[in-house]
């Protein structure tokens, strides 16, 4: 029984992994890394920030310390910024369907959540882009977990907070690792081809391109 969903973010409410890949890029040359957005996608896609940095500074040859990444994360941070700000106004920020479907969620007041790796600055920033802060009361993010997905840990939070039993609740995910990290903590799972090949998300329990069309008669059909 469809009781709430838990939404992830990236690739799921916001067309963002581009956004983060052009502001990578730019801090990744500070330290002499440079990157492909196949490679970011293949590499990258599941990691928070955090985890990513520590993985461009061990390929870069630089010594790993946690004053080193958070330098980065923050330099980061103005970056992704004004590259989101871009893409609200161009108005190609949201995945097609979703504003849609948290609108309903809202309406009829289901219960709902975020459960992302992005950072909590981000994500409050994107909200805000598009309108809709005031449709999440819960939002677990990277500052809030030690480990990135597929760790459960994000999900299990999000549940908890919701007071919703994991098996009732649905996670709406695009990557591999994201699906672990929500049936790892008992969450039903909904797989989006937004950011990769449906072969990716076989875990899944079911995939479909994006939340076109998708409303809660229909999650609840197929849930």
């Amino acid at each position: 029984m469809l009781e709430a969903i838990v939404f992830d973010f990236d690739g799921v409410i916001v067309d963002s992994e581009p956004l983060h890949y052009q502001a990578f890029v730019m801090v990744g040359k500070s330290i002499g890394f440079e990157f492909s957005y196949e490679e970011y996608l293949a590499t990258y896609i599941g990691f928070d920030d955090r985890d990513a940095f520590r993985v461009m500074l061990e390929a870069s040859g630089e010594k790993v310390t946690p004053e080193r990444v958070a330098e980065l994360c923050a330099q980061k941070q103005p970056m992704f910024d004004a590259v989101a700000k871009m893409g609200a106004q161009s108005g190609s920020l949201a995945i097609p369907g979703a504003l849609e479907l948290i609108d309903e969620c809202a309406k009829v007041d289901l219960p709902r959540a975020i459960a992302s790796g992005a950072t909590r600055a981000d994500i409050e920033l994107m909200l805000e882009l598009l309108d809709r802060r005031d449709r999440f009361d819960i939002i677990v993010t990277a500052d809030d977990v030690e480990f990135s997905k597929p760790d459960p840990t994000s999900y299990a939070m999000a549940v908890e907070k919701l007071g919703i039993t994991p098996g009732n609740a649905l996670a709406i995910e695009d990557t591999a690792a994201g699906l672990a990290s929500a049936g790892g903590a008992g969450l039903m799972t909904l797989g989006l081809t937004t950011t990769g090949p449906a072969e990716a998300l076989a875990d899944a329990g079911r995939v479909i391109d994006d939340l076109t069309g998708v409303d809660l008669e229909q999650l609840k059909l197929w849930y």
